[in-house]
């Protein structure tokens, strides 16, 4: 079977997983690793689809030969990081934490991405997976590791830009793994002291920001990581 072929089965087994046809997925990757047995990719969706569909053992026995081709592979040493902790508290699902996606009014929301990222990147991704909020010139996109999702829109990417600069910090969880409509739930994690009683989400999007001098803003702190699984701070 030539390239074309594998690449062919490579677009199917991901549109499986973005329908969430988790057997077929998994068949599809399976026929991939008898052509190419060491595809770093496809291991990690078949433990994705294994896991997925409640197979943990399978799950966890490809994330493991991937990490022993590539001990530093983020993506099988998060999910199976995830998946011994769910065994030992007896769950399912490597995304168990409960997560309650009510808007908070000013704390939290629910967001559509924009400009998102490869489809392939989606099929990877679960409901409920904690993901980044990082900062570029003029938008705040959202990833995981190196993985590109999508960018906040630019008006409350204007926003929260500010806020982060100024000390706030956030928790960002999956909301939709639709390929072509992505959603995230940002949930405000730590305010600023200068800033106390701005909130990060206002009924009116029009409010704007008090204005910050070079000297109030000089501390920028890094953005930081924030996993449920973990606590407050991974």
């Amino acid at each position: 079977m030539n390239n074309d072929n594998v690449n062919d089965l490579q677009q199917e087994s991901i549109k499986s997983a973005i329908a969430k046809k988790w057997d077929e997925a998994i068949s599809l990757n399976e026929k991939i690793l008898e052509l190419t047995p060491d595809d770093l990719p496809t291991l990690n969706r078949l433990g994705i689809a294994y896991s997925m569909n409640k197979e943990n053992k399978k799950a966890m026995a490809s994330f493991e030969k991937v990490l022993a081709i590539d001990p530093h592979n983020q993506i099988a040493k998060n999910n199976l990081m995830r998946l011994k902790a769910n065994k030992k508290q007896g769950l399912a699902n490597p995304y168990f934490q409960t997560v309650s996606f009510i808007e908070e009014p000013g704390k939290s929301k629910v967001v559509p991405l924009v400009s998102q990222g490869e489809p392939k990147i989606f099929s990877t991704l679960n409901i409920g997976e904690p993901v980044e909020l990082s900062l570029s010139k003029h938008k705040v996109k959202v990833t995981r590791d190196k993985d590109f999702i999508g960018y906040l829109p630019d008006n409350l990417s204007h926003r929260l830009m500010k806020l982060i600069n100024a000390g706030y910090k956030y928790k960002t969880i999956m909301k939709s793994v639709n390929a072509k409509s992505p959603q995230v739930f940002i949930l405000e994690a730590k305010s600023s002291k200068r800033l106390r009683g701005i909130p990060s989400f206002p009924l009116d999007d029009k409010e704007h920001l008090p204005s910050l001098s070079a000297g109030e803003s000089s501390e920028t702190p890094p953005l930081e990581i924030y996993d449920p699984l973990l606590g407050d701070e991974a």
